[in-house]
């Protein structure tokens, strides 16, 4: 487990596939994990540091993020981690995700999941009066079987079409799984988020941070979040948040020192719950 945050060079971190690596956070895990690969991106290129008490500041004059949610997580320095990471997955930048993902064929549009939703509750609704008429009315019970039976089928159906992630981006998400190994710790952090655990290990510890910093994060319920996200997850922990920022304080510490993230790395990334 890693004891030290440094960043590391681009080479190291591999290549970064189709879609970027926020893009493939929000697949997972909504404009929340989008904005947690933004910062922890934004570290390894030595851009921001997180202190030990979790504040997040830019090293030298903030400049201008490589994407647009960098650069609104530069626009929110300095700040808390929990507090820059919820204010970015809030923003414009981060929510525009969501159009942009639709467009690309990987993230279900929100009105045809609505449409299957409603669809599938018209159905069962049917299916139920149909074993009800069988029973009032006294009609053959081949009726009833037949009406369920075709109801649970396209339910079923509609089901898969009503996923927030549409097969391509199902796809993504175990791609990005199969990548999301220590030595790239963005591509760690798009999978799991920050509050995710890999190896019995969070997240954040594995990538040197400290307790008190971890505890400022907010983590969010898998309903707490609208369309997009959350339709496959890459494995335990936060990977199955819906499409939030996997942070609230699950993780606490009393450390507080002065060395930071960011340029120089930090120590004292263990502890935990």
């Amino acid at each position: 487990m890693a004891t030290q945050w440094t960043p590391t060079s681009a080479g190291s971190a591999g290549s970064t596939p189709e879609p970027g690596w926020e893009e493939q956070g929000f697949l997972v895990g909504g404009p929340g994990r989008a904005a947690e690969v933004a910062v922890v991106s934004l570290v390894e290129a030595g851009a921001v540091r997180i202190s030990r008490a979790g504040l997040v500041s830019a090293v030298g004059r903030p400049g201008h993020g490589g994407s647009p949610v960098q650069a609104r997580v530069l626009r929110s320095l300095p700040g808390s981690l929990g507090d820059v990471i919820a204010a970015t997955a809030k923003s414009a930048e981060a929510q525009s995700l969501r159009p942009h993902l639709v467009d690309r064929g990987l993230v279900t549009p929100p009105v045809r999941r609505q449409v299957a939703r409603r669809t599938r509750q018209l159905l069962i609704a049917a299916a139920v009066g149909a074993v009800i008429a069988t029973i009032v009315l006294e009609l053959p019970f081949p009726v009833a079987l037949g009406a369920v039976f075709g109801g649970v089928v396209l339910t079923l159906v509609l089901g898969r079409v009503g996923r927030p992630l549409t097969p391509a981006g199902r796809r993504a998400v175990q791609r990005l799984k199969a990548v999301a190994v220590s030595p790239n710790r963005v591509a760690l952090v798009a999978c799991y988020g920050l509050l995710g655990k890999v190896e019995r290990h969070h997240v954040w510890e594995v990538l040197g941070m400290s307790p008190a910093a971890a505890a400022t994060l907010r983590r969010r319920s898998r309903g707490s979040a609208s369309d997009g996200g959350g339709g496959a997850s890459c494995g335990g922990g936060c990977g199955s948040c819906s499409s939030s920022s996997c942070g609230s304080g699950s993780s606490s510490g009393s450390d507080s020192g002065g060395s930071s993230c960011g340029g120089g790395g930090c120590g004292g990334g263990g502890g935990g719950d």
